[in-house]
């Protein structure tokens, strides 16, 4: 019966590994989750950040224009038609 022991106690160190590995990628995905969503909730999150007070002063310099362009309208479901999100 010694052989027997010997084995489930090997099989019970592998398996408290096994739980123990499982355990760390769960809290390291939790982690990487949480700080995605912080970094998400952040102003600017995007890769260009628009720096408002450099933006108002060329309007007001004449630069910019504050109101759409002449070009611009509202898309047409014709338009939008097989466009990907």
């Amino acid at each position: 019966m010694r052989p027997m022991r010997r084995t489930m106690r090997h099989w019970q160190a592998r398996e408290a590994r096994f739980l123990g590995f499982i355990a760390l990628t769960l809290v390291l995905m939790a982690l990487y989750l949480g700080e995605a969503l912080r970094l998400a909730t952040h102003t600017g999150r995007g890769h260009r950040v628009i720096d408002i007070k450099t933006l108002e002063r060329r309007i007001d310099a004449g630069e910019l224009s504050d109101r759409e362009a002449a070009w611009y309208h509202p898309a047409t479901p014709d338009e939008t038609r097989g466009a990907r999100p």
